[in-house]
């Protein structure tokens, strides 16, 4: 994976939550979020994790000789911090949900980032520590168990589905 990509990932995580989360209040009691905010929440959050992804991906490779070191494209080599970036935008489980969704899908049927986030969170993964990443990580156990319908069940709350977070996050990627 090239520094431009993951600088973009980058912007993209850190801006999106900021740019499109707006929260709105009615005139009633209640408080509305809007659908551009939770989409916005979900594409930052998976923002992230991808940054998550390209973190563990990069401390592996690192330990190997004469590997070009993906670590040093990254603001910060600690993938526990952009899981927390992570957790703390992704309000309605978006992230949570793409993940799961992630392991119920064919993986021929994944884009290249999909299959990087994927590898590093799921089926027995060993390389996620902290607890952000653990938050994931079980989310993609419920997806390898139970599959998209236990996804979309289990985080309801999330209105998107798998493709539509990915797609808004590759518009955002472009932006």
């Amino acid at each position: 994976m090239n520094c431009y990509l993951l600088a973009s990932l980058a912007l993209v995580a850190a801006l999106v939550g900021l740019t499109d989360s707006t929260i709105v209040l009615a005139t009633g009691a209640g408080l509305t979020v809007g659908a551009a905010a939770a989409l916005g929440a979900g594409v930052a959050a998976v923002g992230a994790l991808a940054l998550g992804a390209a973190a563990v991906i990069g401390l592996a490779n690192k330990r190997g000789r004469g590997k070009r070191e993906t670590i040093s494209c990254l603001p910060f080599n600690n993938p526990e911090l952009f899981f927390s970036m992570a957790a703390n935008t992704d309000f309605l489980d978006c992230g949570r949900r793409y993940l799961c969704e992630l392991e119920a899908t064919p993986v021929e049927n994944l884009a290249e980032e999909e299959m990087m986030i994927r590898d590093v969170f799921g089926k027995g993964s060993t390389s996620i520590n902290g607890s952000a990443g653990s938050f994931y990580a079980e989310a993609s156990n419920i997806g390898i168990n139970g599959g998209v319908a236990a996804c979309v069940q289990t985080f309801s709350s999330c209105p998107f589905d798998r493709k539509t977070i990915f797609l808004a996050f590759e518009e955002a990627k472009k932006a």
